[in-house]
């Protein structure tokens, strides 16, 4: 018999908007195995009750058959953005390594949230170093990855995928490379008549390199192969022209494959690999911190269209858009600076507010409501390209 037990844990939530330390301890028993892996474990434990007091849901299953427990599982979804861990001290005693910590944790709740997916596009991973895919033949690797990529961000509950894109954006000469943003802004004009989408998701492999781990026992040392899994990814806004995000993910996992012939990467074996499960394990976490990120950000759409009686945005059912909906128009202006412009959304002081009259796919028909309208005049200072959003700045 199977039964799910979801608990939901609400503990003293502070009200203050700043962050706060919270204690969290964990024991794991020690035999002398390899000290780096109990240690690893036992801290991911004392981080996970730390994050219990946090105001987090828990969510625990167990299964259990002829009245014993054969398998129990927990997921932590934490409302708290951990910002920094330092590990007061660690001990073994009694067969068991413990080890005390704090961890300083940002809310995350305070941010504008809609019932609406944002649309981004993929741009194509690229290695940064390739002969590191010598080992394996693993060339395409980068090809999988977006691909996989494309999957887990699909997935998400805020996220809409427009299209896997097969452009490269960006590729560094060294990881202290930096982002030009108005080559990024260049590029992501060149896509605007394929593209609808607002957000460019796009990065680098920074490292596939393979290496030998040495864990020592009694009498023995034994090699294990292993190989890195680096990705730099960033976020770009092209509506604000910004980096929303710029992070490196890494993971790291056994390479149980022949490194001097060719890994077959469409194979399901090679995903159930470790290392497999590496970078899948990776891409999972990028794409939960995108689609949080996204969470917090205001919608916006773009006039792809106006006449007489509608104004045309580019978001529709497939975005979570209704009949009735209510959006408010923001102006985009263009201010030149030295060397460069700068796109900026300017609000006006009273704001036109447009309701969603019919609805498909991917585009929505606007139209201000004539109580508030009547002779249509706000509606007609709505421009081409402008931006409509649910929420004021």
């Amino acid at each position: 018999m199977k039964q799910i037990l979801c608990a939901i844990l609400m503990l003293c939530l502070p009200s203050m908007s700043y962050a706060q330390w919270y204690l969290g301890q964990a024991s794991i028993p020690y035999d002398g195995d390899d000290y780096n892996d109990v240690r690893k474990l036992a801290i991911e434990q004392a981080i996970e009750n730390a994050s219990l007091q946090a105001s987090s849901y828990i969510s625990i299953e167990n299964t259990v058959r002829d009245g014993i427990l054969t398998s129990s599982k927990s997921n932590i979804v934490s409302k708290q953005q951990i910002s920094e861990i330092v590990i007061l001290n660690e001990t073994i005693t009694a067969g068991k390594l413990t080890v005390n910590l704090k961890v300083n944790l940002h809310s995350k709740s305070n941010c504008i949230k809609d019932a609406y997916s944002k649309q981004l596009i993929i741009a194509q991973f690229p290695l940064m170093t390739p002969k590191q895919a010598a080992p394996g033949d693993i060339y395409t690797l980068p090809f999988h990855v977006a691909s996989r990529f494309k999957n887990e961000l699909s997935n998400q509950p805020s996220v809409f995928v427009e299209e896997l894109i097969p452009q490269m954006v960006f590729k560094p000469v060294t990881s202290f490379d930096s982002i030009n943003l108005k080559t990024i802004q260049s590029i992501s004009h060149r896509l605007n008549s394929q593209f609808q989408s607002q957000y460019l998701v796009f990065g680098y492999i920074r490292d596939i390199g393979l290496y030998n781990e040495i864990k020592s026992a009694l009498l023995t040392n034994t090699i294990y192969p292993k190989r890195n899994f680096t990705i730099k990814v960033f976020m770009y806004d092209r509506i604000s022209d910004s980096i929303l995000l710029e992070d490196e993910y890494h993971g790291e996992g056994g390479w149980s494959f022949d490194s001097y012939s060719k890994v077959d990467l469409s194979n399901s074996l090679f995903w159930r690999s470790e290392y497999g499960k590496a970078i899948v394990d990776t891409l999972f976490k990028v794409s939960q911190d995108i689609n949080q990120t996204l969470s917090c950000e205001a919608t916006k759409a773009t006039v792809i269209n106006r006449d007489d009686e509608f104004i045309t945005i580019n978001i529709g059912t497939m975005h979570g858009v209704k009949k009735g909906d209510i959006f408010q128009h923001i102006k985009l202006k263009n201010i030149p600076l030295r060397n460069t412009v700068m796109s900026t959304l300017m609000p006006p002081d009273e704001p036109t507010l447009l309701e969603v009259i019919q609805v498909s796919n991917k585009i929505s028909l606007l139209k201000a409501p004539e109580n508030e309208d009547v002779n249509g005049i706000n509606q007609h200072q709505v421009d081409l390209y402008d931006v409509v959003t649910t929420t004021s700045f």
